[in-house]
C-alpha cells in the first residue's frame, strides 16, 4: 500500500526543494498541534516541529516505502522527537502542562467562550487518568486531528483496534467527567 506522500518522499531524496515543502506545508500543523499539546510550549512545539523537518531531510535517504508509507514514517520521527525531549526534561503529565495557561485552553478549543473553555479544561484535566497509550492515542485523534488510518501507520496498531481504544478513551473521560459534576 502506498501513501500519497512517498512520491513526494522520492522527490525529497532526489532533492527537490518543492516536494520538501509540501510535505512541510502539509504535516506542519499537525506535528506543532501534537508537539503544543505534548509540551505545552509553542516555542518548544515550534522547536521540535522544525527538528522533525531537519530529521527528515537529513534521513530522507533512509525512507524505504517498501517498508512503510512515508506519513507513517514521519509520524514516527515526530514520536521519537517529543520522547526524546522528555527524557532529557524528565517527563510532566500531559494533564498538569494543559491547564497551566489560558492560552493553551484558547489554542485547543479555538475561541473564547468562558463556558467552553472551562469544559475543555475540566475535559483535558481528567487526561490524567488515562495510560501514556491512551494519552498519545487522544492527542493524535482528537487534537492532531489524524485519521484512524494515519494513526495506524504512526503505532502499528490496526485502525479497527484504535477505533475501539478511542471508544474506551471517550468512555473513560464521559464516565470521569459525569463523576465530577
Amino acid at each position: 500500500m502506498t501513501d500519497r506522500f512517498n512520491n513526494l518522499a522520492h522527490r525529497l531524496k532526489e532533492g527537490e526543494r518543492k516536494a520538501g515543502e509540501d510535505i512541510f506545508d502539509y504535516f506542519a500543523p499537525q506535528i506543532f498541534r501534537f508537539f503544543r499539546v505534548m509540551t505545552g510550549s509553542r516555542d518548544t512545539a515550534e522547536d521540535l516541529m522544525l527538528e522533525v523537518f531537519l530529521k527528515t531531510i537529513d534521513k530522507i535517504g533512509t525512507f524505504n516505502e517498501d517498508l512503510g508509507s512515508f506519513s507513517g514514517w514521519i509520524w514516527q520521527i515526530a514520536k521519537n522527537n517529543v520522547k526524546d525531549y522528555y527524557r532529557k526534561k524528565k517527563t510532566v503529565a500531559l494533564s498538569d502542562l494543559v491547564l497551566q495557561n489560558k492560552e493553551k485552553s484558547d489554542f485547543l478549543k479555538g475561541k473564547n467562550d468562558p463556558k467552553t473553555a472551562l469544559k475543555m479544561a475540566e475535559i483535558l484535566d481528567l487526561i490524567k487518568d488515562l495510560s501514556e497509550e491512551e494519552q498519545e492515542i487522544f492527542s493524535l485523534h482528537y487534537l492532531s486531528d489524524l485519521s484512524y488510518r494515519d494513526i495506524s501507520k504512526t503505532t502499528g496498531k490496526s485502525e479497527s483496534s484504535l477505533r475501539v481504544l478511542v471508544h474506551r478513551v471517550n468512555k473513560k473521560i464521559r464516565k470521569l467527567f459525569n463523576n465530577n459534576e
